[in-house]
């Protein structure tokens, strides 16, 4: 009772309380849409599967045609204990999960929220069928289970029924099973979202993160020999076989085989750890065996750790495999080329690669930045790294561990950097990264060798420019983009040398990292004379500055446009008639060909003569050219 002067009325305080109410199908609908990645359909999936006890799933993403037009369809099959029908609320029902204890305490399961069955229900329908040791056999159908929740705040499904009532039917000879198919999923309604379900994607996200991909069985024997599979089938799974089928391809091979429920990828339970090559025999041997070119150090792999870690009562595994980037590229097949910046189709190492925190073995989140003196996220792309800790307590849609109780990250975090400052860890990384210096250094010499030699060997195929006293001059190398400029520079010298008041003007200055190429003196005057090994259609120039070219040949035909950067426009013109003006008598007034940029209409620019060495030299100097 409270009481405020005598002649107040009295109130009592649970008068002003009330109770604390949910709008459960607002929450239905969050939880059912509130997943990062559609792909998460395949981790729940497969996860449900291996907490009953699974050893074989299937996954098969097909279209199935009706007149109407076709409807893409997700099934998920496995040989687990199946769900009795009086558990069938678990299914559905929000966070009420048979994979937890009355007071609420999980039963060993790793899916035990209540939340991951329903990311299967934002689809069109969604079929279930169970299979139970007791010979139950029974399936159920929801429709339209958003329109459901928008109309009525909660979901209904069908009456129990036959499993080929809906098209459904479990391998004869299980005991026991389940299977979920997901008819119009809305998540893929779009092709941003749709390539993810071509297999080569969906192999990379399952094998990854979810729990087929644990790396439990690095460090756990009896996980390891239960022989689980995951039997997978996305889009386009035919063009994936045909491009991966050998070593040559990808590291390992995939295995294809043929079931009762159709043809399927066969993936074995375990993240994918390469085999170790730490020597350079290893790694030589390695690359001449799938017939790679690259560097050895390339293809390094070694476990540099793998242990429990024990602090009070807090326990997890850690482990440390360092890698070279083509070893990535053998088993990530979604992996960018090296320095290339991820697509919507592609990763990096940067996004993929570093200290994983994992729960049950499934890498959850990155936390790179928990290295103390390290360069943060995206630096730690030599090396999977993995925290695996059941305490990390993760947040409903299993993508972070941020729930965790700080004290215990703290103590994690603590104990991690303790390792990778070991001498141990180190070690290991220095030998990697000596590997890699080593092979680029043994890569540098023997391409300078290389290099001298093949230079060498192109000087014999080169033409001579062979002046009136017998002086020779190599002709500029010529590649796909034309004469070097830097090797007719060198003629233009040699040239300049031996007469050195051919042309009327004097130079004075040459610099190739300050815009045009010389200053020259003409008549007192200075002026920009732009040198090119190639003169082409594009001039990256202001026109306006330009007082001549030379050039050692044209890619430009008379009469053809040529253009600078402002632009202004201009017309190749040639004159097969002209005289050569000098200031040595001997070449004076010499006929010659000539070529020029003509201005366009009324541009305020003037006329830019065009020397073209490899006509000038024998037109006017008398050069033999052999």
């Amino acid at each position: 009772m409270w009481d405020c002067n005598c002649n107040k009325t009295h109130y009592r305080l649970e008068e002003f309380m009330s109770k604390v109410r949910v709008n459960e199908g607002y929450e239905l609908y969050q939880i059912i849409t509130d997943f990062g990645d559609p792909l998460e359909i395949f981790r729940e999936g497969i996860q449900n599967s291996f907490d009953e006890d699974a050893t074989q799933m299937y996954i098969k993403v097909y279209e199935q045609r009706k007149i109407s037009g076709s409807s893409l369809i997700i099934d998920i099959i496995d040989n687990g204990n199946g769900l009795l029908r009086e558990k069938i609320a678990s299914f559905f029902d929000v966070a009420n999960s048979s994979k937890i204890t009355e007071d609420f305490v999980p039963n060993g399961k790793h899916g035990y929220k209540g939340h991951g069955s329903k990311v299967f229900f934002n689809a069109d329908e969604v079929h279930i069928c169970s299979k139970t040791e007791n010979g139950d056999y029974w399936a159920v159908k929801m429709e339209k289970p958003i329109e459901q929740i928008a109309e009525k705040h909660e979901l209904h499904y069908s009456d129990f029924m036959e499993p080929s009532e809906l098209g459904i039917s479990l391998p004869n000879d299980w005991v026991s099973g389940f299977c979920v198919r997901i008819i119009a999923p809305r998540y893929f309604g779009t092709q941003y979202t749709r390539f993810k379900l071509n297999h080569i994607y969906l192999r990379d996200y399952c094998r990854w993160y979810s729990i087929i991909g644990t790396i439990e069985t690095a460090y756990n024997e009896e996980l390891k020999n239960k022989n689980i599979k995951l039997y997978l089938c996305g889009l386009l799974q035919e063009n994936f076989q045909k491009k991966y089928k050998d070593l040559c391809d990808c590291d390992p091979v995939p295995k294809f085989v043929d079931t009762e429920l159709g043809k399927f990828e066969e993936i074995s339970l375990g993240h994918y750890f390469p085999d170790e090559r730490v020597t350079d025999t290893a790694m030589k041997k390695y690359a001449k065996k799938i017939g790679s070119n690259k560097a050895s150090y390339m293809f390094y792999s070694k476990m540099v750790y793998n242990e429990t870690i024990t602090t009070g009562s807090l326990s997890f595994k850690l482990i440390i495999n360092l890698e070279g980037y083509e070893t990535k590229r053998r088993y990530d097949l979604l992996l960018s080329k090296q320095g290339r910046a991820s697509t919507e189709e592609n990763h990096t190492d940067g996004e993929r690669y570093g200290l994983w925190a994992c729960k049950g073995g499934v890498p959850v989140e990155k936390v790179d930045d928990w290295l103390v003196g390290g360069k943060g996220v995206g630096s730690y792309t030599y090396m999977q790294a993995f925290i695996d800790c059941d305490d990390f307590q993760l947040t409903a849609n299993r993508g972070s561990i941020r729930n965790t109780d700080i004290e215990k990250l703290d103590l994690i975090k603590k104990e991690v950097n303790k390792v990778f400052k070991s001498k141990r860890v180190n070690d290991a990384m220095q030998e990697r990264q000596d590997w890699e210096l080593m092979e680029k250094t043994i890569s540098s010499i023997d391409s300078d060798a290389k290099e001298l030699k093949k230079r060498y060997n192109a000087r014999k195929t080169r033409k001579k420019i062979i002046l009136p006293d017998g002086t020779e001059i190599l002709e500029p190398t010529k590649n796909k983009s034309g004469y070097s400029e830097s090797e007719t520079f060198v003629v233009l010298l040699t040239i300049m040398e031996h007469y050195p008041d051919l042309f009327k003007f004097s130079l004075l200055d040459y610099n190739t990292t300050k815009g045009i190429d010389f200053v020259v003196d003409v008549m007192g005057s200075p002026k920009y004379i732009e040198l090119k090994g190639t003169l082409t259609k594009k001039i990256n120039h202001p026109f306006r500055l330009i007082y001549k070219f030379i050039c050692y040949d044209l890619d430009v035909a008379k009469n053809e446009i040529v253009e600078d950067i402002e632009p202004f426009k201009t017309t190749l013109k040639i004159n097969k008639n002209d005289n050569f003006e000098s200031n040595n008598e001997e070449f004076n007034l010499k006929p010659y060909t000539s070529f020029c940029l003509q201005p366009e209409g009324t541009a305020t620019i003037q006329s830019m003569e065009i020397i073209n060495l490899k006509t000038f030299l024998v037109e006017v100097l008398g050069v033999v050219i052999e």
